[in-house]
């Protein structure tokens, strides 16, 4: 029996552990839905969540009274107001609360959304749509009395009646008697196809919904013989302009003339490709089946017989819901950070979007949000928990979460503890020296696995996010490896490859970079490496296997180029970019490059990325103040990209400046390993110089050092004079600094000697190693690691002698400097 209790409770343990585990993020179960309500019923609403909350709450957005009938009147969730409902109106019962609602009159019509609370976070529903049922006349329509010779197809209708809710019903009545419908489409015409004689009679119309029915007189008095005087085409009625038609939908477009003879019909569409493969011809109109983005546009129906023609144009306008896809569902942020975040939202009409702060819309002064973008400057406490974004339009309401964490401001102060050393600057890094240690209350973290795009036979773009959480990022390196042609078998498993590094430092708010160069119709792999603020280092995980194509596919068939219409500037460092698009039928291009770059420089443009084809806008951040950039955009896909628009000018705004009084410059000590009398006596001297005997010795500086560039010996010592001498081996680490380009020149002395950067820091273990025992060297200032300095020509026993005897004549320079300053009777600091 014992036995048996433990299995039981193991069993329910596990079962409680999945149950904990499968719910990592509460969501609502239930799917709200649009209602419509008769005056003097109930209806109920009813909230399931998937983790037991602390607390319901519910939420009423009105409706106005005239719109109070209509299910698709617009409400804004942004900017409309609501009022929270009183507790004591809904009932919790564990994870499901529900609200009733008694319709006495049009006040309850409205949205209703649900908040469900854990802790400070709060998850907000997909609101419900509750309208008033409603029931009009027809609306006033001329009676028609029409003569047609048979053969025609005859089209009338009658227009549903207008403010009603639900969309009512249309019939036909004939001479008092329910006619039924040859044609069964979607429309509400009456369609009598290759009229006869026993179709002539009297026709009215009959509607109705869930509050009754109504029928109308007589309107349409149809008279159909055998022979008639010959006449051109004609309508009955004029046929409907516009059809709203949504994503996968069919729709009947109507369009039929009467005349003597027959008019013959045809179809044509005025801009684009006419759908052939998906249509069918019937009598009285067209119907287009599965309709796509690509059927949208204007038809022209032609009805014609050999006494006339007449046209009709339709337009057709495409829907489809809106969907969000966010990179993100969860962020870990330090409080003071900055926190940009976007979500791709795609949707026709375009939705409208809103941003919801653990249950309730952004707004917040440190949060700047626009459109599917928004700006934490900074992140502050208050700010964890829930973020959701709304996308709503016609056709419904779709939203995500991202579950944000803020680490707060005491961890950070702990992490800043340990010092980083100053990183080493320049077109190379040693990005894989991991000798260095992480700091012991620090994460690195590393970019997520990159997503590869081609654009072009010899150009790729990479893509990859970052968790905000653990050290802060100082840039990201992108690292390539040549696989091989396609051509060659073996070209997943080619030895001798080796890892290469771009030379472009890439900002840390950069979340994609373009790598040129390649060659075509080779495979590739591609890794993204951190730099974090301790100089360690992370690489993400390792890419797929990456064939770069030989296509011509983007030659046969040119994107679309984007044209930028104006800029607009946000503050010192942000702009706001608006552009055109006019799309190609059958091109759906997947977003657009936002390309950027300081117009005084001549380095390579920065490239954003934005998602959605209907785009229009986007904000350029992290820009430097007062700057004029040269902005232009491409359209692209998962194949190609577009040729670059013209250029459009943007500016920054200069920084704000603040009135300061002016300050003392001090002399910062630097580092030394030699005693401090040594240390006090350099500053009498270099004082001493200035103030008594500054040309003379001006000079004898620049001649030794002239002198001792050529010599590795007192190299330590030129640092810390303050004459401006430096020696050699500070040279060559201030070349691994700043690399060949920007190579340290003192008063037009060029050092003889230079340490050697390997182009690729990752391409050999062995110049890895050399370079990590190099750096370690120069940034200890240690004369012990002197066997890894590069050797220097001309060493031999004369120039040793000339510098002993230069070393001889400077020693007795200090002596009389020592007894001047004595003299003097002033004290030097």
């Amino acid at each position: 029996m014992d036995g048996f209790q433990v299995i039981c409770t193991i069993f329910v343990t596990v079962v409680a552990y999945a149950d904990s585990s499968a719910a990592d993020h509460e969501y609502m179960l239930t799917k709200p839905e649009s209602l419509t309500v008769s005056i003097n019923f109930e209806t109920k609403l009813e909230c399931v969540m998937n983790i037991l909350p602390d607390k319901f709450q519910w939420k009423f957005y009105p409706l106005d009274k005239k719109d109070s009938f209509n299910p698709k009147a617009p409400l804004s969730l942004t900017n409309s107001k609501f009022r929270i409902i009183p507790a004591d109106k809904y009932e919790p019962q564990k994870k499901m609360s529900s609200l009733t609602l008694q319709a006495d009159s049009t006040e309850i019509a409205g949205d209703y959304q649900c908040l469900a609370h854990y802790g400070a976070s709060v998850v907000a529903s997909i609101p419900w749509r509750i309208t008033i049922a409603n029931l009009t006349h027809f609306r006033r329509q001329e009676k028609v009395d029409a003569t047609v010779v048979v053969g025609n197809t005859i089209s009338w209708r009658c227009e549903p009646p207008p403010m009603s809710n639900p969309e009512p019903y249309v019939d036909y009545v004939k001479n008092g008697q329910y006619f039924p419908r040859v044609i069964s489409t979607s429309t509400k015409s009456l369609i009598i196809p290759n009229a006869t004689t026993s179709d002539s009679g009297h026709y009215a119309c009959k509607s109705g919904n869930t509050e009754g029915d109504i029928t109308s007189g007589t309107l349409l008095n149809l008279r159909v013989v055998r022979h008639v005087s010959p006449e051109p085409p004609r309508f009955l009625i004029r046929p409907k302009t516009m059809y709203e038609v949504n994503k996968g939908d069919s729709v009947f477009l109507e369009c039929a003339a009467v005349g003597n003879p027959v008019p013959k019909v045809e179809w044509r569409k005025k801009v684009g490709i006419f759908p052939e493969h998906r249509c069918e011809k019937l009598e009285g109109g067209l119907v287009i089946k599965n309709v796509s983005s690509s059927d949208n546009g204007v038809y022209e129906c032609v009805q014609k017989n050999h006494l006339g023609t007449i046209s009709h144009y339709i337009t057709l306008n495409y829907n489809e819901p809106p969907k969000i896809d966010c990179l993100l569902t969860t962020t870990d942020v330090t409080q003071g950070d900055n926190l940009d975040l976007d979500c791709s939202v795609t949707g026709t009409p375009t939705p409208e979007v809103s941003w919801f702060l653990n249950g309730f819309v952004v707004n917040d002064s440190k949060i700047e949000t626009d459109g599917n973008k928004i700006y934490f400057m900074p992140v502050e406490k208050r700010h964890a928990g829930n973020l959701q974004i709304f996308a709503r339009n016609v056709l419904g309401t779709v939203y995500r979460t991202i579950s944000i964490k803020v680490i707060p401001l005491s961890t950070t102060q702990e992490v800043s503890t340990d010092k980083p050393v100053p990183p080493t600057r320049g077109n190379h890094r040693n990005i894989n020296n991991n000798s260095r240690k992480p700091p012991k209350h620090g994460k690195m973290v590393p970019p997520s696995r990159p997503n590869i795009s081609r654009l072009n036979d010899e150009a790729v773009l990479l893509r990859w996010t970052v968790q905000m959480k653990g050290l802060p990022i100082q840039f990201f390196k992108v690292q390539y490896r040549e696989l091989g042609p396609d051509s060659q078998r073996d070209h997943h498993n080619r030895k001798g490859s080796k890892w290469m590094t771009t030379n472009t430092d890439i900002p840390p708010h950069m979340r994609s970079y373009e790598v040129t160069n390649l060659k075509p119709d080779h495979w590739y792999r591609f890794r993204i490496a951190a730099v974090y603020s301790n100089n360690d280092n992370k690489n993400s995980p390792t890419s797929e296997k990456f064939h770069l194509r030989k296509l011509d596919f983007d030659k046969r068939n040119p994107l679309p180029i984007p044209l930028v219409t104006k800029t607009e500037t946000i503050n010192s460092t942000s702009v706001k970019i608006y552009w055109k698009y006019n799309s190609l039928p059958n091109i759906t291009v997947d977003g657009f490059f936002v390309n950027y770059n300081s117009a005084s420089s001549a380095a390579d443009y920065m490239r954003e990325v934005v998602d959605g084809q209907h785009t229009n806008s986007y904000i350029l951040t992290h820009l430097q103040p007062d700057t004029v950039y040269d902005i232009k955009l491409q359209s692209f896909t998962s194949k190609s990209a577009s040729d670059f628009s013209a250029i459009m000018k943007a500016k920054t705004l200069g920084e704000v400046s603040t009135t300061s009084p002016p300050t003392k410059e001090t002399v910062t000590p630097s580092l030394s390993t030699e005693p401090s009398g040594i240390s006090k006596l350099y500053i009498i001297i270099a004082v001493s110089v200035v103030g008594g005997c500054g040309l003379i010795f001006a000079l004898i500086g620049v001649l030794l050092f002239c002198k001792r560039s050529k010599q590795k010996k007192n190299s330590n010592r030129g640092d810390r004079d303050k004459g401006g001498v430096d020696d050699h081996r500070i040279q060559a680490d201030a070349e691994y600094v700043v690399g060949s380009k920007n190579a340290p020149r003192s008063n037009g002395c060029v050092p003889p000697n230079r340490i050697t950067i390997t182009a690729n820091p990752l391409a050999d273990a062995d110049n890895k190693n050399q370079n990590m025992i190099e750096m370690s060297c120069l940034s200890s200032q240690n004369n012990n690691c002197s066997t890894v300095q590069p050797s220097v020509s001309g060493e031999d026993s004369p120039t040793n002698s000339r510098d002993k005897k230069n070393k001889n004549r400077e020693k007795r320079i200090r002596n009389k400097q020592n007894t001047d300053s004595n003299t003097s009777g002033e004290n030097y600091v």
